[in-house]
């Protein structure tokens, strides 16, 4: 009994914990009702009344036992970081929200995935009102493991980012794939969330998943991702690579093009310029030799990369602190922000840093904070204040909590 009241205790304090970091302007929460709770993208409406909130989407669980399945839920948060309200959905199903947007109608959408009853990842769409209560939530059924990764909205409706282990045939080197590898897919759904048209999944003979998908500037749209699959031969380069999907308006693809030269390259995100596109990832091996990198594509994506090198936090040091990033945003006119994983270990922390449109970091804007336990930042977003949110995971021992940080360089 007392150790469950200590466990009570322990997680209401980190309910309304909040430290001060490196600067007086920084506002670091950590949100936990239970066990094994994750962050995995945050989303900000600024209602145009003054007022503000952060709406964080993941991996929640409603109970006290270590045991609990997760479900997807998403929080809200106010400017102080404070919450003001959480919800779950599909209370008979476990699984989890991947990505939350605010749509122009000022709802909040979610997707990710559910746990169906042949064991199997379903995509989902959960669509909630600004108080949090839901407004539509549909699961896209299938025999094999569909899961939601990005959503965006379309004029029609939304464009959802999946992944699907589903074979595809005609089977071969450049198409096709084996049941249990990973394709890209795509899901045109409209405004009530239902199906509109069967896009078909897209990808080499192997594992490949996208990260993100945008629109582009001239109505069509993009998905960038990581193939294990080789224009190279083996001898020249080992690993996985950049892989990049282009749609047209009605979302059907173009072959994709795969960036490759640096062994096991990964996406994580990206951001469409006026005249082409910036991605970050990170090289190198999980742990040890990994280090964020950056890529900067033209608009034809055929044609040749105009730069891609890696992000040095640490110029004046031989033996390099690996660290990964997840995310990338636009900060004020000409930089932007990146977010991810400094160090491994109990030593990893969460790590914020801004860089120009070129990809080199800003030595004077670089943060890296925390607390007890192992942090990840998984998302990050900015403000019309100038204000950088950054949310992700802070896990100690058999427990994970949200992490929020909210601060301005």
């Amino acid at each position: 009994m007392k150790g469950r009241i200590f466990i009570i205790i322990t997680i209401l304090v980190f309910l309304v914990s909040c430290e001060k970091g490196e600067t007086d302007n920084t506002i670091l929460k950590f949100y936990s009702k239970s066990y094994k709770e994750t962050g995995n993208s945050v989303a900000i409406a600024e209602n145009g009344t003054g007022e503000t909130y952060y709406y964080i989407c993941g991996q929640f669980t409603e109970s006290l036992s270590r045991d609990a399945a997760g479900k997807p839920g998403v929080y809200k948060a106010g400017e102080d970081g404070n919450l003001v309200g959480s919800a779950v959905t599909l209370a008979d199903y476990t699984g989890s929200a991947s990505k939350v947007i605010i749509s122009d109608d000022g709802n909040i959408v979610c997707t990710g995935y559910v746990i169906s009853s042949n064991s199997e990842k379903d995509i989902l769409v959960w669509k909630l009102n600004p108080d949090l209560t839901t407004d539509k939530v549909h699961v896209y059924p299938n025999v094999d493991n569909q899961y939601g990764i990005d959503i965006i909205e379309t004029s029609d409706g939304f464009l959802v980012l999946a992944a699907t282990d589903s074979k595809r045939e005609p089977e071969g080197e450049m198409t096709g794939n084996p049941k249990g590898k990973k394709d890209i897919l795509l899901l045109k759904i409209n405004s009530n969330l239902e199906a509109v048209s069967a896009i078909p999944a897209v990808g080499f003979n192997g594992n490949d998943e996208g990260v993100a998908v945008k629109k582009e500037l001239n109505g069509g749209f993009i998905v960038v991702g990581t193939t294990d699959f080789s224009d190279r031969p083996s001898s020249e380069q080992s690993g996985t690579n950049i892989i990049i999907v282009r749609l047209n308006s009605e979302g059907n693809t173009t072959e994709p093009r795969i960036v490759g030269g640096t062994e096991n390259e990964a996406a994580s995100d990206f951001e469409v310029l006026n005249d082409g596109y910036l991605i970050a990832g990170t090289t190198g091996i999980a742990g040890t030799t990994l280090q964020g990198h950056i890529w900067k594509m033209q608009q034809n994506i055929y044609d040749t990369t105009e730069f891609n090198h890696p992000i040095d936090l640490e110029p004046l040091v031989t033996n390099k602190t690996p660290y990964s990033i997840k995310s990338i945003c636009r900060y004020k006119a000409n930089s932007y922000v990146v977010a991810g994983q400094f160090n491994t270990g109990l030593s990893a922390r969460m790590l914020v840093f801004s860089v120009d449109s070129y990809g080199t970091p800003d030595m004077n804007r670089i943060k890296k904070t925390g607390g007890t336990g192992t942090q990840v930042a998984n998302d990050v977003v900015t403000d019309s204040s100038g204000n950088i949110i950054a949310v992700g995971n802070n896990t100690h021992e058999n427990n994970s909590m949200i992490c929020f940080l909210k601060f301005w360089f």
